[in-house]
């Protein structure tokens, strides 16, 4: 015997109901079929509006546990109308299935419908009159979408000559409890079927979602009820497998439309499906797990718009054959629309019968609890419930705990409204250490807050709650970093110069490099000083200047807070690759937005002091890097190596630098002959210098350098502390414009050639470098007489030298040396940093 449940989607057209026709026929060729069908797609959301419609027409509030309308009541004037937008939807499919499928009996069914129908408007009409819907009623009229299918679908199977014995579920499913979450009487079901399990009929239909309680009254299995339906005809007809119908290829690893690259999983224990169905996967009912366990019939999920597709088992984990490469993490999932209750207050400690107060009371509420957690001083004792019954149990509670809230033993009962439930399901997680690590590392890596933690005993599940917008963006990061999926690097890039253009252009050439690496690098944002473009799927490089010069929203870094903040991206980097301006002082801005902040820009690391802490201060608590290698080097590797030789014990005793491009380029030429002005004027040719080379020849950029390394020692210094010699003749003007200042400079050729020979011919060289005194905690930049044996003495033509003496680098110094300028060494430098905010 096999039963199969066709959902929503698969009855949800005339063509997907031939599509599943086409299924059961080929199933029925080998054996049994016993077939559960749900309501025709969007039907049941229908009636739910129609009840809030109905509702809204005398002016009476939706019942508290009710949801919201999901789609458009606008037009509705009567109970009438209602019903006639649910009679289009069953119309059309009719209609469809009398002209394509031969001997379809169109006028039999609607006489069937048309008594369904009658019944729908005589209780919406009540509903309308008397302001309230009981259970009873809403039961009835939810159940009317499977009793609307059912009559179109069985004549459609009569008519290709598969004729089916129409079960009527309401008198085999029985239920107890709420009429409209009614659990079932599993002995009554299993002997209203026994007398199917050998009969000879090789087709069994019935309606999913619908029951009976003991009295008579129809009741339900609760929203998307039909695959628990599924299960509890699979356990009383003594079926050997289950399938279970829908629109996508089986169970994922993740909700595909959360997460794109959820992987499919192949086989599932009963166990793993039941936990992650109950904490929100979407594929089933959470409690069809039970009967199909307690019976171990091998179910599989299957797509009906897919064929082809293997499917997902699930199965008793014995007969699991174990996969060497899988992760101890079968799937992550998330349940929204929770609401957190805490019960707190110094009387709670050490009072015997408090939790038994706390959930007794609860139960009376008819609430059921999702998610359990009491601190370990017994302070306080925490506990979600769905968001629509919240008030029910805040209202139980404080009127269990009335004297101890007057007398201030317990506080006000607090409620967290608008939370998710994310969490790890897998039967590896208890024999793998470090599960719950890689979780909240993970969480805390995408900056997000944990409100509460459960973990069962069995040590297949991890639960968390977190606040309801970072719900999903918490499914996304722990999915990641536990299936070695894609990971993602979200980029927002300020300044669009010659260092910003050539970022995007290495970009470009290595994204499908870096996905061959699982590194989805995508530019989320492009931005000069007038306009930007923002796009989540990620701008095309090929074409950005044209995409910018078009763009019509004005730059702001507000509007890029707020961007960021809405589209929840995973891993936000924010890239100043400005050289002035005022973007820097945004960076705390951007970091508590969590974003990482990355720079070759020097200002920020050379405003104050105050400024300089309170930047790191805000990096470390929003949990985000602050990068800036490209401040002192360009692509040469000096701020990281220096910062792990401190964190290793060492400490800076002195230090010297050549640290700019353009003034290695200039003073290396003065070695070769040229003469100080045609120097400059090749170096500004070249693009070594700033278009004015008194902003390099100023030593200010230099300057900004040395304090960087200097506060990156330990030494608290300002700009106005490091030292500036001038690198012209004492009575050289060097005022005016830049053209006048260009005409003026051959002045001074005479003074550096004699101040060149005097050096050469006492072994020396004249180079414009740093230093710093780690014990008298000085800095200095300016021209300097360095000895041939000096690392300095050989960096020429746009070379970088940094020479570390240190505690453990000593008497030989470490030299970092190597090309200093150009935008392309720069650009790769940010790129290398963009790559550091990810992990490997």
């Amino acid at each position: 015997m096999l039963v199969m449940k066709f959902g929503g989607t698969s009855m949800g057209s005339a063509d997907r109901m031939c599509s599943a026709v086409d299924i059961i026929r080929d199933r029925a060729r080998k054996e049994r079929v016993g077939v559960v069908v749900s309501a025709v797609g969007g039907v049941s959301n229908r009636l739910q509006d129609s009840i809030s419609f109905a509702l809204s027409l005398s002016g009476a509030p939706a019942a508290s546990a009710r949801p919201a309308a999901t789609t458009s009541t606008d037009g509705f004037t009567s109970a009438a109308d209602a019903v006639f937008s649910v009679k289009t939807t069953h119309a059309a499919i009719l209609d469809s299935l009398a002209l394509s499928v031969a001997g379809y009996n169109k006028t039999g069914v609607l006489a069937a419908l048309d008594a369904i129908f009658e019944e729908y408007e005589r209780l919406l009409s009540a509903v309308a009159s008397f302001g309230e819907c009981p259970e009873s009623v809403e039961a009835r009229i939810m159940g009317l979408g499977e009793r609307l299918c059912v009559p179109i679908f069985a004549e459609l199977l009569r008519a290709k000559s598969l004729p089916p014995a129409v079960l009527d579920s309401r008198s085999i499913i029985w239920t107890e409890g709420r009429l409209t979450e009614g659990d079932p009487v599993y002995e009554k079901i299993e002997s209203a079927l026994s007398s199917y399990r050998s009969s000879s009929e090789p087709i069994l239909l019935a309606a999913g979602f619908i029951a009976s309680d003991s009295s008579g009254k129809q009741s339900l299995l609760g929203r998307n009820g039909s695959d628990f339906s599924a299960a509890l005809y699979a356990m009383g007809l003594n079926a050997d497998k289950l399938e279970i119908w829908s629109d996508v290829d089986g169970i994922y690893t993740a909700d595909p439309r959360i997460v794109k690259d959820a992987v499919l999983v192949s086989d599932i224990s009963y166990e793993e499906a039941m936990e992650l169905s109950f904490f929100g996967s979407k594929v089933l009912h959470p409690k069809t797990i039970m009967p199909i366990a307690a019976r171990r019939i091998e179910t599989w999920s299957l797509n009906s718009f897919n064929r082809t597709a293997r499917g997902t088992r699930i199965a008793a984990s014995d007969s699991i054959a174990s996969d060497p490469a899988a992760g101890p993490v079968r799937g992550v999932t998330c349940l929204k629309d929770v609401a957190l209750v805490s019960v707190s207050g110094a009387g709670l400690k050490g009072k015997q019968g408090t939790a038994a107060r706390v959930f007794g009371a609860v139960g009376r509420s008819g609430v059921s609890v999702l998610l359990i957690t009491q601190s370990s001083s017994e302070y306080t004792i925490s506990f979600c419930v769905r968001g629509t019954e919240y008030h029910d149990v805040k209202f139980a509670l404080q009127e269990e705990f009335a004297l101890e809230i007057r007398e201030h033993l317990i506080d006000e009962i607090s409620v967290k409204k608008g939370m998710s439930i994310v969490s790890i399901v897998g039967d590896g997680m208890k024999e793998r250490r470090g599960v719950a690590g890689t979780f909240f590392s993970s969480l805390a890596f995408g900056g997000i807050n944990i409100h509460a933690i459960a973990q069962g005993s069995s040590e297949r599940s991890i639960s968390t709650v977190v606040s309801g917008e970072d719900g999903d963006k918490a499914v996304r990061i722990a999915h990641r970093f536990f299936f070695n999926t894609m990971q993602t690097i979200e980029l927002f890039l300020f300044g669009l110069g010659v260092v910003g253009g050539k970022l995007l252009d290495q970009i470009r050439s290595q994204q499908e490099e870096l996905r061959k690496s699982f590194v989805d690098l995508r530019v989320w944002g492009i931005a000069n000083s007038r306009r930007m473009v923002l796009n989540k799927e990620g701008l095309p490089l090929d074409g950005w200047k044209d995409l910018l010069d078009q763009a019509q929203t004005h730059t702001s870094v507000d509007d890029i807070i707020a961007f960021v903040k809405a589209e929840q991206p995973l891993n936000p980097v924010f890239v100043d690759c400005t050289a002035t301006g005022a973007l820097p002082e945004r960076y705390c801005d951007v970091l508590r937005a969590g974003m990482h902040v990355i720079t070759p820009n020097k200002r920020a690391n050379s405003f104050t002091m105050d400024y300089y802490r309170e930047l790191r201060k805000t990096a470390a608590a929003s949990r985000k890097r602050f990068l800036y290698e490209t401040n002192v080097g360009a692509g040469l590797p000096v701020i990281d190596t220096f910062r792990n030789m401190l964190k290793s014990g060492d400490s800076l005793t002195a230090f010297s630098g050549i640290m700019s491009g353009s003034l290695s380029y200039i003073f290396g030429r003065l070695d070769e002959g040229a003469s100080f002005s045609r120097a400059v004027l090749e170096a500004r040719e070249k693009g070594f210098t700033e278009p004015d080379p008194r902003d390099d020849l100023s030593g200010m950029d230099v300057a900004r350098k040395a304090l960087i390394i200097a506060r990156e020692a330990g030494l608290e210094l300002e700009l106005s502390d490091v030292r500036i010699d001038s690198v012209f003749p004492p009575d050289f003007d060097s005022s005016g414009s830049v053209q006048e200042f260009l005409e003026r400079l051959p002045r001074a050729d005479a003074w550096f050639a004699e101040r060149i020979q005097a050096l050469s011919s006492s072994g020396k060289v004249l180079r414009f470098a740093a230093s710093i005194d780690g014990s008298k905690g000085t800095a200095r930049v300016g021209p300097v007489e360095a000895l041939l044996a000096d690392p300095l003495a050989a960096i020429r033509g746009g070379e970088n030298a940094f020479v570390f003496t240190t505690k453990y680098y000593s008497p030989i110094p470490l030299v970092i040396r190597g090309y200093g300028a150009g935008a392309d060494v720069t650009a790769s430098g940010v790129f290398a940093d963009i790559l550091r905010t990810i992990t490997w």
